[in-house]
């Protein structure tokens, strides 16, 4: 059977830098896979070429580009993501009493796919198919984080960061700090910066190690206060999570048998317990 070296080389590279999930130099992945400098950067350069990559200016290291994340969601379309996240999101709904968005990336917005409403009188709504820009509130916040900081930037400097209210992040520094902690936490929160009185958390939702959606819970600040929001982001994440199981069945069982023989923990989408929420 004929095997194209050069192309296995570049499946190679995309599969570590995939499940590494973090920057990733030249000579770590040259060493990693025991593959010539030149002939690594070589393809690296092609897949950057291609936006399956993206260089970060800074450190001159590697992170998956949107490229990738395009292909896994028309790969998903086979799959139909709204009928296996339904029940979870209406366990969710039924356990925070709120109103809970499935949402996904088309473009340069965000599209609601799914959405279950609570068994109350006042709640926020929209209409499925409603489009969000990817510029704003915890949208932003949640479906940039998986992109390298070259390419938000690249993004946030020909949309801009709009205001929406007076809380809304404006500044790209302090969104960038944003990014960061949505992160290090598996979550991202808004606290009115889309429209006063309305506040929302949400998370990524995976197929393998790719993001293919996020689940978002959007309440009235009465409502979604402080003392319910530790709650409210620790099922959210749980929901979101065993969402990625069902459309990850190959990583879940290989992630299980990592954790039984080693004891520890498998790198995913974080599961780090909700921090205490502040409007800084």
């Amino acid at each position: 059977m004929y095997n194209a070296p050069i192309l296995k080389k570049a499946v190679d590279i995309i599969r570590l830098i995939v499940y590494q999930d973090r920057p990733l130099g030249v000579t770590e992945i040259a060493r990693a896979l025991s593959i010539s400098k030149s002939t690594t950067f070589g393809i690296l350069k092609s897949l950057e070429e291609e936006g399956l990559v993206v260089k970060d200016g800074n450190t001159k290291k590697y992170v998956t580009g949107t490229g990738l994340f395009d292909l896994s969601r028309r790969v998903l379309r086979t799959m139909d993501l709204s009928s296996v996240a339904r029940p979870f999101l209406e366990e969710l709904a039924e356990q925070v009493d709120e109103t809970i968005f499935l949402t996904v990336r088309e473009d340069d917005a965000v599209k609601l796919l799914d959405l279950v409403e609570p068994q109350k009188e006042f709640k926020i709504s929209a209409p499925i198919g409603a489009r969000f820009a990817l510029t704003s509130g915890v949208i932003a916040k949640v479906f940039l984080s998986p992109l390298g900081n070259d390419e938000i930037l690249r993004l946030l400097s020909q949309e801009g960061l709009r205001q929406y209210t007076e809380n809304s992040i404006t500044d790209v520094d302090a969104f960038m700090a944003e990014i960061e902690k949505t992160r290090r936490l598996g979550y991202a929160v808004d606290l009115e910066e889309y429209l006063k009185g309305m506040r929302a958390v949400a998370s990524l939702i995976y197929s393998g190690h790719f993001p293919v959606g996020a689940i978002l819970v959007l309440g009235f600040t009465s409502s979604l206060h402080d003392g319910k929001l530790p709650q409210t982001i620790s099922r959210l994440k749980d929901a979101a999570q065993r969402i990625s199981s069902r459309l990850s069945p190959h990583r879940a069982r290989n992630d299980a048998a990592g954790t039984a023989e080693t004891g520890s923990h498998v790198a995913g989408p974080a599961s780090a317990n909700p921090a205490p929420v502040s409007n800084q």
